[in-house]
């Protein structure tokens, strides 16, 4: 496989959309190494992923291996969405820091 593939997912509700990606992501992403990964960590699974939901309000909309309850989602989707957590980043300059390297919100933003 040359390059970062590119993988199509068509789900009907957001959890079978989303879990459907993990599997596809499983079994036709590439593996690749990353700045974050310690030696002796396996390969990540890179792939650039097209998710297509056909009936976004069906139900499950959460799914059922979401780690915690409705106050853990919503607390995920404010880290994402607003950097809640964004300071929690360890400095680079200070190498006892062993803070987070990055947060989701930092890299989408």
């Amino acid at each position: 496989m040359k390059g970062i593939p590119v993988i199509t997912v068509e789900g009907d509700c957001i959890a079978r959309a989303w879990e459907m990606s993990l599997v596809e992501l499983h079994r036709k992403g590439c593996d690749l190494k990353t700045e974050y990964d310690k030696p002796e960590d396996p390969p990540s699974k890179d792939a650039t992923m097209i998710i297509t939901i056909t009936d976004p309000l069906k139900e499950p909309m959460i799914h059922k291996d979401f780690p915690g309850g409705p106050l853990e989602l919503q607390e995920y989707v404010m880290e994402v969405c607003e950097g809640i957590k964004d300071h929690l980043v360890r400095n680079p300059e200070d190498p006892k820091d062993t803070r987070w390297e990055y947060t989701y919100h930092q890299r989408l933003f």
